[in-house]
């Protein structure tokens, strides 16, 4: 028992590494190409970049109400010219900006926190060029979700006067927002070779504390495994012993037994 507890001081203890800003970022993405050092994988991130700015700008520019060009802005307001009061035709309830709110929870949340995240770790590493592809990096992650977020409500709020046409809206400007994970998964069939070595590339440079911390994991939930085997050999032990001392004391109660007996047969006798 002393050996299963003192043997915890052979685990080596895991320091305060910094974080893995290649999962951070996402490692399905086209994004993680900011923390490559080939050009070609910053070409592939900025266009992306690039595409789901100017999808997004779309729609914001449609959403605008210009009376002097002609945008999809649907006024919900109808007012006839024989009577003073105006009707609303909208059919959005509280049900329709609830699910609004929870698509856009469950899809952006995510990545607007993890930006931020990118952009404060980016801190620790100074003027580098690795501080610096992580801070481009978390910008971009985080503009490009909140600019998701601000074309999503905007347009919306513009077009949007059923929940089915709120949910539908929503749902195609949050596809916009996979551009990125959707041309990983593109370039991962079309060019696989060239993405396995960008991104081992990349898990070189950002995973190595990562992988010493699995490491230790590893180790602990292997020491762990050593201490429940030793733990059970002991209660088997214990077990085999317990049982031998229940057959002793079975033994010994009916030996007292037997004696008792033959001290009252020998006891009649002499009275006889």
């Amino acid at each position: 028992v002393k050996e299963i507890f003192t043997s915890n001081q052979n685990v080596p203890a895991t320091s305060n590494a910094a974080s893995n800003e290649h999962y951070t970022i996402g490692k399905d993405s086209v994004y993680s190409f900011f923390l490559s050092t080939s050009v070609t994988a910053w070409i592939f991130a900025i266009a992306v970049l690039a595409t789901q700015t100017l999808c997004f700008g779309f729609f914001i520019d449609e959403a605008s109400l210009d009376f002097g060009d002609d945008r999809m802005w649907q006024y919900s307001f109808s007012c006839p010219p024989n009577n003073l009061n105006c009707r609303d035709n909208s059919d959005v309830t509280a049900f329709g900006w609830i699910f609004f709110a929870l698509f856009g929870f469950f899809y952006l949340t995510s990545d607007m926190v993890n930006g931020l995240k990118l952009v404060w770790s980016a801190s620790q590493y100074g003027l580098s060029r690795r501080g610096f592809q992580i801070f481009v990096a978390g910008c971009c992650l985080f503009s490009i979700t909140a600019l998701a977020l601000y074309a999503t409500v905007v347009y919306n709020v513009a077009t949007s006067r059923s929940n089915v046409d709120m949910i539908f809206n929503t749902v195609i400007l949050l596809f916009v927002n996979e551009l990125d994970e959707k041309l990983f998964a593109s370039l991962h069939a079309i060019i696989p070779e060239w993405l396995e070595n960008t991104t081992s590339e990349i898990a070189t440079n950002f995973d190595g504390d990562v992988r010493i911390n699995v490491q230790y994991a590893n180790a602990n939930h292997q020491l762990r495994d050593d201490h429940a085997g030793r733990i059970k050999n002991v209660d088997k032990k214990l077990a085999r012993r317990s049982n031998a001392i229940k057959t002793i004391e079975a033994r010994h109660t009916k030996l007292k037994k037997n004696v008792a007996g033959i001290r009252a047969k020998q006891a009649t006798k002499d009275r006889e």
